[in-house]
């Protein structure tokens, strides 16, 4: 007891202190829990749905679109939304030299699904360029229009790309086979393709 009353200023001191170095430890310890919480609270997988928001403000909304007639390389091509016909007829290699170029309006703006043909100088009728495949000018009335199923060898061969092979052609294809049913049938005629069949399209009945 008299050793205590002799040092009691510094046994209170030394109480004091090792209270604080308690406290300030206790304080530390608590806040490392604090943050290993915090984190383990964050979704794992929340760095790839960053990456995924990124790409998607970023991802470009496309157009399909099929061009077909007188373009160097004809077929199914993906644009850019709001992208004009000078950009397809380019993808696609440019105008031939036959093109008829003028019936082309290269200012505008492509559809989704959208089929455009470029026709051939030697066409009388131009080709409009839509959703789907049609006459633009009818120049030509239904009288005036190629039968395919009772035109002799010589009204056949008024027909443009039609000579006198792919006319006796036509001829023997109608005689085996009998009349045609539509006109999308004459592609089953020798040397007669789905190309051809697009250009005589304006030109002939059935």
């Amino acid at each position: 007891m008299a050793f205590f009353y002799e040092h009691k200023t510094r046994v209170i001191l030394v109480g004091a202190v090792l209270s604080v170095l308690l406290l300030i430890g206790g304080l530390f310890i608590w806040q490392k829990q604090n943050e290993k919480k915090s984190w383990a609270s964050l979704p794992l997988d929340s760095s790839s749905q960053i990456e995924q928001t990124k790409e998607s403000k970023t991802k470009v909304k496309t157009i399909t679109v099929d061009i077909k007639g007188e373009v160097a390389k004809p077929g199914v091509y993906e644009l850019p939304m709001d992208s004009r016909m000078q950009k397809l007829v380019q993808v696609a290699g440019g105008f031939t030299k036959c093109a008829l170029q003028k019936e082309i309006n290269l200012a505008q703006k492509l559809q989704d699904q959208q089929m455009v043909y470029v026709p051939n100088q030697k066409e009388s009728t131009s080709v409009s360029i839509g959703n789907d495949f049609s006459v633009g000018k009818q120049a030509t009335s239904n009288s005036e229009m190629v039968n395919i199923n009772t035109a002799d060898l010589t009204k056949l061969q008024t027909l443009s790309g039609i000579g006198e092979k792919k006319a006796e052609a036509i001829i023997a294809y109608r005689e085996e086979n009998g009349s045609f049913k539509s006109i999308e049938e004459l592609k089953e005629v020798s040397g007669i393709g789905e190309k051809t069949v697009e250009k005589l399209r304006a030109s002939i009945t059935i």
